[in-house]
């Protein structure tokens, strides 16, 4: 977990350390959080992967914060990528941690074909 942390503030914006602090960081010491927080954490760190295939590596993005958001699994797929609480927690995700205000070209529509 510090590892990938340490990645992370490594390029992440300093202005939005609270941000992560608050509504991620801090979940590692609930235990439940603790696989999805970490597995979203490592997908988060492979930055150089939002330039050379932005669509699934974003893809790959939002699963991982809807596993890390809905623990209990209570969203389907379908209903995750139309989830309009879970889209903003995205939208800011990329603010937050690339210092991104829009999103890269993706085909949300698409995402729960592979599933």
């Amino acid at each position: 977990m510090d590892q990938a942390v340490a990645v992370i503030e490594s390029f992440a914006p300093r202005r939005y350390r609270p941000q992560r602090d608050s509504f991620y960081y801090n979940y590692r010491l609930i235990r439940p959080y603790l696989k999805p927080l970490l597995a979203l954490l490592e997908i988060l760190s492979q930055r150089q992967r939002l330039k050379t295939d932005p669509g699934e590596f974003s893809r790959e993005i939002f699963f991982s914060l809807k596993d890390f958001y809905d623990v209990r699994d209570r969203l389907s797929p379908h209903e995750a990528v139309r989830d309009r609480a879970l889209m903003l927690k995205f939208r800011e995700l990329f603010l937050f941690f690339y210092d991104l205000k829009e999103l890269p070209e993706m085909d949300v529509s698409r995402w729960t074909e592979k599933d």
